[in-house]
């Protein structure tokens, strides 16, 4: 499924860029570019259609024409490899067909299923199985003053803004999920969740004290780790903030939830 969503977004892409391609060459400057090098410089000529032992030097007061022609013929070089590519993408998205490789299993009676461990599952099954996972939670739980709607014993009431909102989406997560780093060290991201569309996970951490200097500083140290575990800023791992003066808002929630995992 990825697969395809993928190679649709590309064609997007280079559609767009087609486009901008073929405006560029509605009015195309005129004449050939010619280039020759002296010494270590270069040094560029425009001659016209027809008369190539004409030429006529482009000193630096008239470079834009030696811009212009460049671009130019860069880019009708560019439109037939988009065109071509293109037409390699639209026949590769009629012809792909992902939901084959679900329907062998999902089109077998019942008491096949049950002997089969399939290769491909639809999404719905993939998160149903994710989120059965089992884990060992953190040692010190929360003491039960923050519940979800799932009835979880959260941390604080920012945390269960986050984890509700995740809810309401449907959106499979896990709560204070271990990650261990090379030297046998646990930590406890506070969110992990799951892109059920694109099957990719992300860590979810909400830094709550950022009025506070030390739990700033240990933040940093944090991030450290985490960096370690390979749980990257803006690859797979989703932070959000609060202070004093500006606490967390179910916008911010809902537009991180919207960005990252829908």
């Amino acid at each position: 499924m990825q697969l395809l969503e993928d190679a649709k977004n590309k064609r997007s892409e280079l559609a767009a860029i087609l486009a901008r391609v073929e405006s560029q060459l509605k009015s195309p400057p005129k004449g050939n570019l010619c280039v020759s090098k002296s010494h270590k410089s270069f040094q560029y000529y425009r001659s016209d259609k027809g008369h190539s032992n004409k030429r006529y030097y482009l000193d630096k007061s008239k470079r834009n024409i030696a811009v212009a022609l460049a671009q130019r013929d860069y880019n009708k070089k560019l439109l037939k490899a988009l065109k071509a590519s293109l037409l390699d993408l639209d026949k590769f998205i009629s012809a792909y067909k992902p939901q084959s490789f679900l329907d062998c299993y999902e089109k077998l009676p019942q008491a096949r299923k049950l002997l089969i461990k399939p290769a491909f599952i639809n999404n719905s099954e993939y998160a149903r199985l994710w989120q059965k996972k089992e884990y060992v939670h953190k040692p010190l739980e929360p003491d039960g003053t923050y519940r979800t709607l799932k009835n979880e014993k959260v941390r604080s009431k920012s945390e269960i803004i986050i984890a509700n909102l995740l809810k309401e989406h449907g959106i499979p997560y896990h709560y204070e999920f271990p990650v261990t780093l090379k030297n046998g060290q646990g930590l406890y991201p506070d969110f992990l969740c799951l892109n059920v569309w694109t099957r990719q996970e992300f860590y979810w951490e909400h830094c709550g004290k950022m009025s506070d200097p030390e739990y700033t500083s240990n933040l940093a140290r944090r991030l450290r780790q985490f960096a370690a575990a390979g749980i990257i800023i803006g690859r797979n791992l989703i932070l959000t903030m609060e202070t004093d003066t500006a606490p967390l808002s179910t916008r911010e929630v809902e537009q991180v939830i919207r960005t990252f995992l829908l």
